[in-house]
């Protein structure tokens, strides 16, 4: 397209693109402004409905608060989608983690939950849920000095004032049990909070919980199994974990029940959850330090 390219250069492919099942991410840059942009290109077939449709839908979300994509422009052919949205730099989550020491890990993850706070307080004030909330989507950047957090990714959001049928989509893991079983309609800002919940759970202990190689029996621990315990994690984080990822532990598969039954299971769970990340926040700040044992010499006190 040659418009495009005139007005843009191609700087460089985002993010592990060995499934292009939604399209390639490119880093672009304005040939007059110099700002960078990225740019999600698809290719239409008639095998990916569904992908043009998420494309198309992410555009929808566009907002002007730091720390969240704007949508720049729209660009629809007969042969493809391209959308180009604000650039965010930084790096994911779990790989700034890694690159900082242990005994500063706390502090350094209040300061993120404190920026996300700002962001989903927004949403939740636009009743939008991201429905994807995972490392790969939260970046962290040092800008000034200051630690800045944003939130990019919004192909699966949906808004809970809007009718939503879409087919199941989750990221496998992450997901809160009302995505899992695509109950959409009980979809709200606590989806994501279940989902924070397990990415803290998976920065401290390195893998994420109730793993299984067979999807199907992956997503069964999901739904019937409490959040394990991990002594990775500092003195009473579980407890705080447990709550801000709710949910009801299903003693049977969820499809042999009684939707009456499956539904109230699902609010039971997420009644239990958080409904505000500044009260998780303050009561993680509160966990006790851990304590550190001096030995001395006998004799010296």
């Amino acid at each position: 397209m040659s418009e495009l390219s005139n007005k843009y250069k191609i700087l460089s492919k985002l993010g592990n693109q060995v499934n292009s099942k939604f399209g390639e991410v490119f880093l672009i840059e304005n040939r007059i402004t110099g700002a960078k942009a990225v740019m999600k290109a698809l290719m239409r077939t008639g095998s990916n409905q569904a992908a043009q449709e998420r494309l198309k839908h992410e555009a929808t979300f566009s907002f002007d608060l730091p720390g969240l994509p704007a949508t720049i422009d729209l660009i629809e052919t007969k042969n493809e989608i391209i959308l180009i949205k604000s650039f965010h730099p930084g790096i994911p989550l779990d790989e700034f983690w890694f690159s900082i020491a242990k005994n500063e890990r706390k502090e350094y993850l209040l300061k993120i939950l404190e920026g996300l706070c700002k962001i989903f307080e927004h949403l939740a004030k636009l009743n939008i849920v991201h429905c994807d909330i995972k490392p790969g989507n939260i970046l962290v950047d040092f800008k000034s000095g200051t630690l800045v957090v944003s939130l990019i990714d919004f192909g699966l959001a949906l808004r809970t004032f809007e009718p939503n049928k879409r087919s199941t989509l989750f990221p496998l893991g992450f997901a809160a049990p009302e995505l899992i079983l695509n109950r959409l309609d009980l979809v709200d800002q606590r989806t994501d909070l279940y989902a924070l919940g397990i990415v803290i759970w998976r920065l401290y202990d390195g893998k994420l919980p109730l793993t299984h190689p067979n999807p199907s029996v992956f997503t069964n621990l999901q739904l019937t199994h409490p959040l394990p315990e991990s002594d990775k994690l500092p003195k009473g984080l579980h407890n705080l974990l447990q709550k801000l990822s709710a949910k009801h532990q299903f003693k049977t598969a969820p499809n042999l029940m009684d939707n009456q039954a499956v539904l109230a299971g699902l609010k039971e769970g997420m009644d239990q959850r958080y409904s505000e990340l500044s009260v998780f926040i303050e009561e993680f700040r509160s966990l006790p330090k851990r304590q550190k044992w001096l030995l001395f010499n006998k004799g010296l006190f």
